[in-house]
């Protein structure tokens, strides 16, 4: 016997299916947890080790995002419609078994129904779903466990048994020198050298932390808006209050216009005063230059997040022509080296640092949708006054790890 088996995309629900192993493990045991294919044995048939895999299992829970159904490979084709993609052969696999097969929507999605899955899974759009909500979710996942404790009988007292098949989807290795699992959109990004600057010289960051993957959106900014966040005066600085207060600014620049203001959009129109507060009521911070440097670069110096060549089609650029931004899902397929996305072109990102020992402006990095290829570069560093609030700023956030 095994236990739970978790189903999932990266480009889709990485974050969510991580945490979801956590409250899992800590209620069942992680050797009762399934996930991840990284670990899959070479040499031996995919098809057979996930089936195998899937035929020990009490339940299948397949963690669905909001682009799940329209993941495309590189040739522009559904991975769904592939026989051999991995989500499609475990959703299969469990299907044919008939066991418990729980649908759950993440991030906002909605359930795929019938007409939108290939013929083999279609049977899942009839499948009882469950939601799990960033506000919300110990308690989404304190009801899941509830829902799926009848279906593990045994879990405490009855260990699984060994597999003629390697054991497939071990649970995940700890974070280096830290048992903390990472947070909800979020990449590890660990201590050590890197090369940093336009000389590329040696830098060393002597701590691992976290990034967040994307720029802080809209959507996500408005939860700031809904919490008060202009009103909680324990959220700003002394300085960014004053101001705040002097201006009588209770929202981005550009909130209500609608060529800035779309979801899934980079939030802009924003100081350094309202990124700094944002990042306080999310528990966070903005990151220095050298942590985004090294988030955007990696460690061997790439001119750009994706290599040493600008390629317009992998940003948003002046050069690409759109005149605005776009949603920070736009280009998945251009990922930097430590995992995230958007780190050139779309808006420009406030860094906690200060550009010189003048001490009057903050840096900013990546380049926005209005920056020739020159200002995209990993290295290249821009300033502003902490007060403006342009239509190219934004920011991500970085988080310290206990």
């Amino acid at each position: 016997m095994s236990g739970i088996f978790i189903c999932y995309r990266r480009e889709d629900s990485i974050a969510y299916a991580g945490r979801l192993f956590d409250q899992l493990a800590d209620r069942f045991g992680e050797e009762w947890i399934f996930m991840d294919i990284d670990t899959m044995k070479v040499g031996l048939d995919f098809v057979e080790q996930i089936e195998n895999a899937v035929q020990s299992c009490h339940v299948l829970i397949a963690v669905i995002g909001k682009n799940w159904v329209n993941i495309q490979d590189e040739e522009g084709h559904r991975r769904l419609e592939n026989p051999e993609d991995f989500v499609r052969v475990e959703i299969q696999a469990a299907l044919d078994r008939n066991i418990p097969v729980i649908p759950l929507l993440v991030g906002g999605a909605g359930m795929p129904k019938a007409s939108e899955l290939p013929e083999p899974i279609a049977k899942l759009a009839r499948r009882h779903a469950m939601k799990m909500s960033d506000e919300r979710f110990r308690a989404d996942a304190t009801r899941l466990i509830e829902q799926i404790s009848e279906y593990v009988t045994g879990a405490e007292s009855e260990p699984p048994q060994e597999l003629e098949q390697p054991q497939l989807y071990p649970p995940p290795p700890p974070p280096p020198e830290t048992e903390s699992a990472i947070p909800e959109g979020m990449v590890l990004i660990p201590k050590g050298l890197f090369l940093y600057g336009e000389e590329r010289g040696r830098e060393n960051i002597p701590y691992d932390y976290f990034m967040h993957i994307y720029p802080v959106t809209n959507d996500r900014y408005k939860e700031f808006m809904l919490a008060n966040g202009y009103g909680a005066q324990q959220l700003w600085s002394e300085e960014g209050w004053a101001w705040k207060q002097e201006k009588q600014v209770n929202q981005p620049e550009y909130w209500t216009d609608p060529k800035w203001n779309k979801a899934e959009h980079p939030v802009v129109g924003v100081s350094f005063f309202e990124a700094e507060a944002y990042a306080s009521w999310a528990g966070k911070r903005l990151p220095t230059e050298q942590e985004w440097e090294k988030a955007a670069r990696g460690t061997d110096g790439l001119e750009y997040s994706w290599g040493d060549v600008f390629d317009t089609t992998k940003s948003n650029s002046k050069e690409s022509g759109i005149g605005a931004t776009t949603p920070v899902t736009t280009y998945t397929k251009v990922i930097s080296p430590s995992g995230c996305f958007d780190m050139a072109g779309n808006v420009w990102e406030w860094c906690a640092s200060w550009y010189d020992q003048t001490f009057n402006q903050r840096v900013l990095r990546g380049g926005s949708w209005l920056s020739s290829p020159d200002f995209l570069r990993s290295s290249f560093r821009n300033r502003d006054f902490t007060v403006n609030r342009g239509n190219t700023f934004g920011f991500r956030l970085a988080q310290d790890i206990p």
